[in-house]
Order: C-alpha cells, then sequence, then structure tokens
C-alpha cells in the first residue's frame, strides 16, 4: 500500500497495533446488541447485530446510549 501524505508515519500509524476496549454482546429487550461495559450495571451500546429494522430508528438503542447489563 502507498500512501501520499506529509504526515509524519509515527503519527498515522500511532495506535495501530494497540488493544480495543473490551466488549461484550449481551440482549436487551429482545435485541442482541455489542456493548462496552463502563460499571458492573451499565454499558454503552457500541452497535445492533440482531434486532428488527425498525430497532435502529428508536433512539434508545443508538450507538453511544446506555443500557442496564442486570437481568442479562
Amino acid at each position: 500500500m502507498t500512501m501520499y501524505t506529509v504526515m509524519p508515519p509515527e503519527q498515522l500509524w500511532s495506535g495501530m497495533w494497540q488493544e480495543g476496549e473490551a466488549t461484550r454482546e449481551v440482549k436487551v429487550n429482545g435485541l442482541l446488541m455489542q456493548v462496552r461495559p463502563v460499571s458492573e450495571t451499565e454499558a454503552v451500546i457500541i452497535r445492533l447485530l440482531d434486532c428488527p429494522l425498525e430497532a435502529y430508528l428508536d433512539a434508545s438503542n443508538a450507538p453511544g446510549s446506555r443500557v442496564p447489563l442486570s437481568g442479562n
């Protein structure tokens, strides 16, 4: 791959080989989603994995929204 840029390579590739944050797949209200836990009882939605199409229109299912982890 050839990259034409004025950025120094150290800045361009910084963080390239770092491990990502720990995520989990949970089912909340019948929707399978990938979340990043922020506490023992709460998580932030990263993406929806298996749900009906109308679930994407609900703002409470948007990436960045918080969901409870209790009862999963």
